[in-house]
């Protein structure tokens, strides 16, 4: 992947300050994060997800605020609902698919190192379309549903989405104002780059971050998806 540098300190402080209007578009449009029990009629068709984690938190102004550990989206259109159970898991049951969803391959393998570091099985769960477990599948449901909480907005096409999950993603990879907690479970993590990022993402964490037009366009769909004042970036 290609790798982006800010060209000087004032380009860092500029999308240091991005992230920051992020948190406060969160914080001002977002009375409650989602979880496992929102219905499929209550998310929008095509959209992009952040993830929160219970324990992971930052401080900015004086003021603490969820960490942001996961964005994500979906290529297929119509299909975010979708995509949100896929994550969380079957409707009804413990079981799910880390086949069918990167974020729980992550998950799964983390809960094992930190259980069991030697563990056998992990090689093969790691592996794309490799074994799953029932008793991992299990784990990484109930993780999900007891410590994942989220927020989403409205992103209508395939490559709209993609540009924007790239550049929030590398934004809040090389400038999280923040760090992970020392309990944080991504430290278990078989990646490298989860453990250093504090995200448990593994691509588009090099490249470019989201530039100001970039955020001004997902600050209104926010407000659109919520029906709220709308935050201007100075």
């Amino acid at each position: 992947m290609d790798h982006f540098s800010p060209a000087d300190s004032s380009l860092k402080a500029q999308d240091a300050g991005l992230t920051q209007h992020l948190y406060a578009a969160i914080d001002r449009f977002y009375a409650e994060h989602l979880n496992h029990t929102i219905k499929r009629d209550q998310l929008p068709s095509s959209g992009i997800y952040l993830f929160f984690e219970k324990g992971e938190t930052v401080h900015i102004d004086g003021k603490i605020h969820d960490r942001f550990v996961r964005v994500g989206t979906h290529n297929k259109d119509g299909n975010f609902p979708g995509r949100i159970r896929q994550h969380y898991g079957n409707k009804g049951n413990l079981m799910g698919n880390k086949n069918g969803s990167v974020f729980r391959k992550h998950l799964g393998g983390a809960i094992m190192r930190r259980e069991n570091p030697n563990d056998p099985r992990l090689h093969k769960w790691l592996k794309q379309m490799g074994l799953s477990y029932a008793d991992v599948e299990e784990k990484v449901s109930r993780t999900l549903r007891e410590n994942f909480t989220f927020i989403c907005f409205p992103v209508d096409t395939k490559e709209e989405r993609l540009s924007l999950e790239s550049g929030l993603i590398s934004l809040l990879a090389q400038y999280p104002l923040g760090h992970p907690s020392e309990e944080w479970l991504g430290r278990f993590a078989y990646s490298p780059v989860i453990q250093s990022t504090g995200l448990w993402n593994t691509n588009e964490t090099d490249k470019k971050p989201l530039d100001k037009s970039q955020l001004e366009r997902i600050i209104s769909l926010m407000e659109k998806h919520t029906r709220k004042d709308q935050v201007k970036i100075q």
